[in-house]
């Protein structure tokens, strides 16, 4: 018969969960935020470790691709754009905070016009070129 408490069990009790939760909810109202906050920063950690993998960014990055806002045809109302505009900085936010994107990859995906592309001004107005 193998041990009870041995490390390799999975399956857990109920009384080891509630435990573990009433340990965070007090840590949580020791530091001022919210157990939620402290489990979604433990994530957090948890998958920037595993994009740090020899494959964890190829594979995960699709994934979250997936969430990425779809810009319609034609933005109807400037609340439309604005939150259109919100949920791509959302993203883009979370993107640098799992390590999933650099400043640089994040620009390239979000610009029309490639990085390497040299933006050239043929013709300046005699009033702005004061």
């Amino acid at each position: 018969m193998p041990n009870q408490i041995s490390d390799t069990k999975k399956r857990k009790s109920m009384t080891e969960h509630r435990a573990v939760l009433a340990i965070l909810e007090m840590i949580a109202q020791q530091e001022g935020t919210t157990s939620m906050e402290l489990m979604r920063e433990a994530v957090r950690k948890s998958i920037r470790n595993r994009v740090k993998s020899s494959c964890g960014k190829n594979r995960l990055l699709p994934l979250v691709m997936q969430f990425a806002p779809i810009p319609p045809e034609k933005f109807s109302t400037a609340a439309q754009m604005s939150r259109f505009k919100r949920s791509q900085r959302e993203l883009d936010k979370l993107l640098l905070d799992l390590d999933l994107a650099t400043p640089e990859s994040i620009e390239s995906m979000n610009s029309i016009v490639s990085p390497k592309c040299k933006i050239r001004v043929f013709e300046l107005e005699q009033r702005n070129a004061r």
